[in-house]
């Protein structure tokens, strides 16, 4: 369905995770093939709901708690965020079932004794404790709202729809940092290292995000061709350019120049991408000040016309 599929290394440590923990070699090889399995079931579902919705999903990365976008998506569906979330959810109904103990179904969600309570020497019910603890913990996980996970890309979604699109995802980035930073807090306070390990991973990726949102756009970029502009046309041009290096038979050199050329192509694409929101957003706030005036400006609108102006100061100068 014309998506590229990548294992992030985190799936490698949260397996080697699992083997100092239960100390159970056949525990860990069931893990990572329940988990493996589940994560490539919900994503086939995301990317299957995706394709029928007509939205272009270039790339989904395959991690310990469900999928990430290789390349943030510029708009999405509340039906396509949650279908990861919900499929898990189905998992792990089936398995309660199946379980049919409301003490064990409880001992399983508690963070404090869950690898305690997988001990089984059936077989059979350790695969189903497996399906019903870790399917839960990428359920539960996934529903935060905060990006990338599934619950903050519906979250998106809904305030899209009342508010300026640059506004959401300024609340959503200041939020996502504020709740990383408790989470890791309270995963040193009440000693839950993987909830503290989620909170580390988030809170590095907001920060990698908010570094790049709020600094100005650079003079030059690596590619000259692909320099700041002002007007539709030109973004156009430009993305069209940056498409035409879709295939790694495109860019020339080592294997290695090849892996450096296509990160700056890719972070060409986000900052192109972000221009093109800054210029619709921008046109809109230039119209209501001919019309009403700089007086009627809100906090956020005044924010993007103060950010804009520094980044053409940077440029020019």
């Amino acid at each position: 369905m014309g998506t590229r599929l990548k294992v992030s290394v985190l799936m490698l440590i949260a397996v080697l995770a699992v083997v100092w923990r239960v100390q159970s070699f056949t525990t860990t090889v069931m893990f990572a093939a329940v988990l493996f399995l589940s994560v490539c079931l919900s994503e086939f579902i995301h990317i299957w709901i995706s394709h029928r919705a007509g939205l272009r999903c270039y790339g989904r990365i395959l991690w310990p708690l469900g999928g990430l976008y290789g390349e943030s998506p510029r708009t999405t569906l509340v039906s396509v965020s949650l279908a990861g979330p919900l499929v898990h959810l189905l998992l792990v109904i089936v398995a309660g079932v199946r379980l049919g103990n409301v003490q064990e179904i409880l001992s399983l969600l508690n963070p404090a004794h869950c690898w305690q309570s997988l001990n089984s020497a059936d077989m059979a019910t350790l695969l189903v404790r497996l399906c019903f603890q870790i399917n839960a913990a990428i359920c539960i996980v996934s529903l935060i709202p905060v990006r990338p996970l599934a619950g903050g890309y519906a979250l998106q979604s809904l305030l899209t729809r009342k508010y300026p699109e640059i506004t959401v995802r300024d609340l959503l980035l200041r939020s996502g940092l504020v709740l990383s930073i408790f989470g890791l807090l309270a995963g040193f306070v009440f000693d839950l290292s993987s909830f503290a390990a989620l909170s580390t991973f988030l809170l590095l990726l907001h920060i990698q995000e908010a570094v790049h949102w709020f600094r100005p756009t650079p003079p030059e970029r690596s590619f000259d061709k692909y320099s700041y502009t002002d007007s539709y046309a030109d973004l156009e041009r430009s993305e069209s350019d940056l498409d035409d290096f879709d295939g790694e038979d495109d860019i020339p050199g080592s294997v290695v120049d090849r892996w450096k050329n296509r990160r700056e192509l890719e972070r060409a694409r986000r900052e192109l991408e972000v221009e093109r929101m800054e210029q619709e957003e921008l046109d809109r706030v230039l119209e209501k000040i001919h019309l009403l005036g700089r007086d009627a400006l809100t906090t956020d609108e005044l924010h993007l016309l103060n950010r804009v102006s520094a980044r053409l100061r940077h440029r020019n100068h």
